[in-house]
């Protein structure tokens, strides 16, 4: 890779060169380099008859549109490389079917061969990467084939191994009262004020008005369902007041403002299904009532969970209950839709047969 880049360093390079067949790519190479006068007439026609020959026997493409021809002369003393990229992609029987459009002229004396099977492990290497194969398709100048030849080496750039250190997820159990809600609060104390520090700038302000248009539409959405589910005991402004009130509280004291709060499907759910317990045990005027202790109730659990460490329970918890949970939602959903289609299939029947049969009556 060293000899590569100090063959873009040299100006070792063509970029967008027209050519018809492989045999014009040689020329132009050869060409370019007999310029620099690292090569005379004679030396440079029989390295190119070497080279055209080679490739009517054997194709030096590799795949991954890329082709390296390569050619030894005792008239050469040091290895040469020539990158050339090709304007339009050529078909030169690579083995992955893929034109031509990268080309990498190897010469050298008999004695660079090592240096050379190196070249190509290094090169071979070097296209196989999709991100810099399209960077040196976008380069225009030597410095963008340099920073693309930087950046893929500091992309594989070995990383050295430290000795890992433990890193606590929280879901420990301390054994003492409020012991993990203390341990998450430490860890969060030093960040908290930069939290909000952070965002008080003006790139800011886009992702802000983005954010309150996406927490806008759910509440305004399930505001107006929830309406029709509870017979507008719940409605749009209560939506929007809740939404607005619980999430600045939860931003100010939970230290994490980035949480966001707000109607969802599950809710919705867990709603209705109230409102019409409350309705079949006669209770429909208190479901307000039983819906604000039903958070009590909640809360009162959350707090008893996080003061006595219950969270750490969560290592045992797999993504299938979060999938069930999410699949048990969308039946409820894909069911009250279908039974909502069956009523009024049903209605506009009955209203026909009620139709037919008085058109019988004489």
């Amino acid at each position: 890779m060293n000899r590569l880049r100090k063959a873009l360093l040299d100006g070792s390079f063509l970029l967008d060169l027209e050519a018809l067949d492989i045999g014009s790519v040689l020329r132009a190479g050869l060409d370019f380099v007999e310029a620099r006068g690292l090569l005379d007439k004679v030396d440079r026609d029989e390295i190119e008859d070497t080279l055209v020959e080679r490739e009517h026997s054997s194709p030096t493409a590799i795949g991954n549109s890329v082709a390296i021809p390569h050619a030894y002369s005792e008239k050469l003393t040091t290895p040469l490389i020539l990158f050339i990229r090709l304007r339009h992609p050529l078909n030169l029987d690579a083995p992955d079917g893929v034109a031509v459009r990268y080309v990498f002229l190897l010469l050298g004396p008999p004695g660079a061969a090592e240096q050379h099977l190196d070249a190509l492990a290094g090169i071979a290497r070097l296209m196989s990467d999709d991100q810099f194969r399209y960077e040196a398709g976008i380069a225009r100048t030597q410095l963008d084939l340099l920073a693309a030849l930087e950046r893929f080496q500091d992309r594989n750039q070995p990383v050295e191994k430290s000795p890992r250190k433990k890193v606590e997820d929280g879901l420990v159990y301390t054994g003492k009262f409020c012991g993990g809600l203390s341990a998450d609060l430490k860890r969060r104390l030093p960040h908290y004020v930069s939290d909000f520090t952070d965002g008080l700038n003006g790139k800011s302000i886009a992702s802000v008005l983005f954010l309150f248009f996406a927490c806008l539409a759910p509440a305004v959405t399930f505001g107006g369902i929830m309406a029709q589910l509870t017979e507008n005991q719940i409605g749009v402004v209560e939506m929007l007041v809740a939404t607005a009130g619980c999430g600045a509280l939860y931003a100010l004291f939970a230290g994490q403002p980035l949480i966001l709060l707000g109607g969802t499907g599950p809710l919705l759910v867990f709603t209705w299904v109230l409102y019409v317990l409350c309705q079949q045990m006669g209770l429909s005027e208190y479901f307000l009532e039983t819906y604000a202790w039903v958070g009590i109730w909640t809360a009162v659990l959350l707090l008893l969970m996080s003061a006595t460490d219950a969270s750490c329970l969560m290592r045992y918890v797999t993504r299938f209950t979060d999938e069930t949970f999410g699949a048990l939602m969308s039946i409820i959903f894909i069911y009250t839709a279908i039974k909502a289609v069956a009523t009024v299939v049903t209605d506009v029947y009955a209203e026909t047969q009620t139709g037919h049969d008085e058109a019988l009556v004489p």
